[in-house]
């Protein structure tokens, strides 16, 4: 550990380097009607309401006493194919726009082109502190690009790349979730596991096209229920992606009761399928699923009536 009476500039920058920032060009005209830029580290959000900015350039600045005078400027937040735009404003001297492509903004302000974003400014203060002038400033007006921004890490130019994060808690356990509110309802008859992983405008598409809402497949398990003793779902496998999950499972039951017109033949059924799911905040919106009813029919040995009909 460095005490702070003994560490240097140097050893400061070198600190501070370890924490990347992004690369802006503050680009304004001067006086004489010309372009003039220079490029910072320091651009920020101030304050969301009134809306405001601010950003830090070195006392021995040139040419923020251009920038300065005419008391308005265009922040340009640099893209990654805008390295040459960077070290074009980021040298000494004039003419730092030859070469760059440019347009004059609403606000009368040089808008750099390929730039991540452009954000018009009126300075509303400047304040000394230490070796560099503090710079506050309100939004005038804002517009959005579609590159990838530049970043500023080390001493180098980069560019920010996402990190693939693990799952969280609560997606990584909504398979689970599913898996056991599905086995409560259909093995055990207790809906309200149902509706509780279920947001309220839920829809089911089955395969012939039809929807149904939350009380049609309420009812759906209570009409099984009747008709099957025994019922039990045994979820075979379960996968998720993203906001999506599939649940490949398997029914068995006893059939004891009326079912779609067929009387009970108290022969063991067994049914296989999967749903797809889609789901948000932890609730299920929408489910596509299907299974297929010949197995249904051959398991309680009525798959010959099923031909006829």
């Amino acid at each position: 550990m460095m005490d702070s009476q003994v560490f240097s500039p140097a050893d400061q920058r070198k600190l501070f380097s370890l924490l990347p920032t992004g690369v802006t060009a503050i680009t304004g005209m001067t006086e004489q009607d010309q372009p003039v830029g220079m490029v910072v580290g320091t651009f920020q959000s101030l304050s969301l309401e009134p809306a405001m900015v601010t950003f830090c350039v070195d006392r021995s600045s040139s040419t923020w006493p251009m920038l300065r005078s005419q008391g308005k400027f265009t922040a340009n937040i640099l893209s990654t194919d805008q390295m040459q735009v960077c070290k074009a404003l980021g040298r000494k001297g004039l003419n730092k726009f030859d070469g760059l492509d440019f347009k004059m903004g609403a606000f009368q302000t040089p808008h750099i082109a390929d730039s991540v974003a452009w954000i018009d400014c009126q300075v509303i203060s400047e304040i000394m502190v230490g070796d560099h002038f503090m710079i506050v400033a309100s939004i005038h007006n804002f517009q959005i690009g579609h590159a990838r921004a530049l970043a500023f890490s080390e001493g180098k130019l980069s560019e920010c790349t996402a990190i693939v994060a693990e799952p969280s808690c609560e997606k990584s356990d909504m398979a689970t979730k599913v898996a056991e509110a599905w086995s409560k309802a259909w093995s055990q008859g207790q809906t309200d596991a149902f509706n509780s992983i279920v947001e309220p405008h839920y829809v089911r598409y089955s395969k012939d096209g039809r929807c149904y809402k939350v009380e049609d497949v309420v009812n759906q398990i209570h009409e099984a229920r009747s008709a099957f003793s025994n019922y039990r779902i045994e979820i075979i496998k379960t996968l998720q992606e993203g906001d999506f999950l599939a649940l490949h499972w398997k029914a068995i039951a006893i059939h004891t009761g009326p079912y779609m017109g067929v009387p009970p033949t108290f022969k063991e059924m067994t049914v296989r399928g999967a749903s797809f799911m889609k789901h948000q905040n932890g609730l299920i919106t929408e489910e596509w699923m299907v299974w297929d009813p010949s197995e249904f029919l051959t398991s309680i040995d009525i798959w010959q009536i099923g031909r006829i009909a």
